[in-house]
């Protein structure tokens, strides 16, 4: 598998670039003017045993465009997240000009071959494709790693991912599959430190998916390499969204031990503007003292296409149980 792997990059890395030669030598480049957006979550968090505190959840600025001529298309996109510079004197830290996180940084080659994706940084689209159907929160995300504002440990998937290359095939009849590596050390003498698939079906209102992750021994000196794999259905009804996720991790790195997360979620319209969405997550683990499981519900108002109003409340086996408001602005 891995010298398939190695080949398919190989392979996909020219390719990228003989279309960049061609598009110059055949047509016109065409440039367009970037547009730039921005996502604002401002509220108030109150956690178990912490003081009420106003909070930045998220305050991203991003810009996209895309370049293209006859033969060559290429959408690139730069986003960058300030929150935690906005709230670092409130945990203790400096002013916070250096905790500016970046997000995304990547570059899209759409061909008549399928997509391919550069990108150093990204937002993870296994975590995407696979976790959707039951992360329809704001502060209670049910992804794990640094970005997660809740310090949520149920599902093992990060939200975000760095020096990616990926690969996904042309739609089939609603079903697409995804192959991606990442290189997350430079110095253990493997390129692919991670491996990721997964098969995605969405048309109509089903949403099915399954994916496997990969990450190598050399990443920590273990003697295994870890696995995670993740199984996803969702359906949007005409005023309710239903899905769940099942993951299951094997030889896990450190001493998480062995463990599956079960996530079901559903959201409810009441009308145009007023929703509610409710989850239950449970993780089951070979160590008994890392067991968890949690309740999410929350309550949202959008106004217009670009202002929404939420509250959420959480209850939690070991994560802090925590209530949050908030306000959303986009653009």
């Amino acid at each position: 598998m891995m010298k398939k792997i190695k080949l398919s990059m190989a392979i996909s890395i020219p390719c990228i670039l003989s279309q960049l030669a061609l598009a110059e030598n055949t047509s016109e480049t065409t440039v367009s003017k970037p547009n730039f957006n921005l996502f604002t979550s401002l509220g108030v968090l109150n956690i178990e045993d912490k003081d009420f505190d106003p909070e930045a959840f998220e305050t991203e600025l991003g810009v996209k465009g895309n370049i293209k001529s006859n033969d060559f298309k290429m959408i690139y996109n730069v986003k960058v997240d300030l929150s935690d510079a906005i709230n670092s004197r409130d945990t203790g830290g400096p002013d916070g000009e250096a905790d500016i996180h970046v997000k995304e940084t990547n570059m899209i080659f759409p061909t008549s071959y399928g997509t391919f994706i550069l990108a150093p940084r990204a937002v993870s689209g296994q975590y995407r494709d696979l976790y959707s159907n039951v992360d329809y929160f704001e502060y209670n995300e049910a992804h794990s790693g640094n970005a997660t504002p809740s310090g949520n440990t149920l599902f093992a998937q990060a939200s975000e991912g760095s020096d990616v290359i990926a690969w996904a095939s042309p739609k089939f009849y609603g079903i697409k599959f995804v192959a991606a590596t990442l290189s997350v050390k430079e110095d253990n003498h493997n390129d692919l430190d991670v491996k990721s698939f997964r098969a995605i079906y969405n048309q109509g209102g089903l949403n099915f998916g399954v994916g496997h992750v990969i990450a190598s021994k050399t990443l920590t000196g273990a003697t295994k390499d870890y696995k995670r794999s993740a199984i996803t259905a969702g359906y949007k009804f005409d005023k309710i969204d239903l899905g769940t996720t099942y993951e299951i991790n094997t030889d896990t790195f450190g001493t998480a031990g062995d463990y599956k997360t079960l996530g079901l979620a559903a959201r409810y319209y009441i009308d145009d503007s007023y929703s509610v969405a409710a989850a239950y997550y449970q993780k089951d683990s070979d160590i008994d003292s890392k067991d968890n499981k949690g309740t999410v519900f929350q309550v949202k108002k959008q106004i217009g296409k670009s202002v929404s109003l939420w509250a959420e409340v959480a209850n939690y086996d070991i994560t802090p149980d925590n209530v949050a408001l908030g306000i959303n602005l986009s653009y």
